[in-house]
């Protein structure tokens, strides 16, 4: 796929900051109404709480099994999201994989991939929507099928991967769709890039 060339210096440049504390409770402010519809949901399913209790106090010697293998399928969803978003974002991008930078977001423990330069702000909304369908409705859906309510709390960490995303989908509501954006750039949240309508270009 072809890629624009971005060129800075026909753009504005904002640049939203944010602290660990403040996007950690903007992430609970989110995820626990989430979570709440989740659980919701759940119970409409099943029809009354027995799964619930049953979940929590009535299980036995192989439910340090199923927690082992819910780990796994929680690294497995994880570990395939970056993977999609990683290539995704290589495909925007003009650097291609040479741009896709894999980090841990050390306050988190969490891991995060990411360009290096910036991308339309619809591409990167995109990518960002991709990675939390498979790290977090999917999961959802398959613990809704299955039916026992500690793979819904499976889900639910697993949904806690994809807080950052979440948050950054939300961030990025309203921003015009050929503005770039560039995240995880140090302590800045995000960098965007909206088109300066002044700007003349002596070259056209």
């Amino acid at each position: 796929m072809s890629t624009e060339k971005f060129d800075k210096d026909k753009y504005y440049i904002t640049e939203k900051f944010t602290s660990v504390k403040r996007s950690n409770l903007l992430l609970l402010l989110v995820l626990l109404p989430l979570y709440a519809v989740g659980v919701f949901v759940y119970i409409l399913q099943q029809g009354d709480y027995a799964n619930i209790f049953l979940t929590v106090f009535e299980r036995n010697i192989t439910f340090l099994v199923e927690i082992l293998i819910l780990g796994l399928a929680i690294f497995l969803f994880i570990a395939i999201a970056l993977i999609v978003k990683a290539i995704l974002l290589s495909v925007f991008s003009e650097g291609k994989f040479e741009s896709v930078k894999f980090k841990i977001i050390k306050d988190a423990q969490k891991p995060y991939c990411c360009l290096a330069e910036p991308i339309k702000v619809w591409q990167y909304q995109l990518c960002i929507a991709v990675y939390i369908l498979i790290a977090a409705i999917i999961p959802y859906i398959i613990a809704l099928i299955l039916g026992d309510f500690i793979y819904i709390l499976a889900s639910f960490i697993s949904m806690l991967f994809a807080g950052a995303d979440i948050l950054f989908l939300i961030f990025l509501f309203g921003a015009k769709k050929d503005s770039y954006v560039l995240d995880f750039e140090g302590i800045i949240l995000y960098r965007l890039y909206e088109k300066n309508t002044d700007f003349i270009d002596i070259g056209d």
